[in-house]
């Protein structure tokens, strides 16, 4: 099986292309098969309905480079879980 690597080529590829948020969380994870984008729901969330479908269309840009380079890739996110418990009543 061959490894799957994010390149250092990919990631100034992708340092190209004009991020449509201040302060969007991406990593991308390698995975077995393929490469993982990994964005974090309470990060996305914070931004109006406007700039989530720009953050979107981003996501799919990102995937469309790193697919060009013949490497499978995913969009993954990470759901919020508040760690702190509500008091009870």
């Amino acid at each position: 099986m061959v490894k799957i690597r994010y390149t250092v080529e990919m990631a100034k590829k992708i340092r190209e292309i004009k991020v449509p948020v201040k302060g969007l969380k991406l990593e991308v994870r390698a995975r077995p098969n393929y490469l993982a984008l990994t964005v974090y729901e309470e990060n996305v969330m914070q931004y109006e309905i406007d700039k989530r479908a720009d953050i979107m269309e981003y996501l799919l840009l990102c995937k469309q480079l790193i697919e060009s380079y013949g490497v499978r890739c995913e969009i993954e996110g990470i759901k919020y879980v508040n760690s702190k418990k509500s008091a009870p009543n």
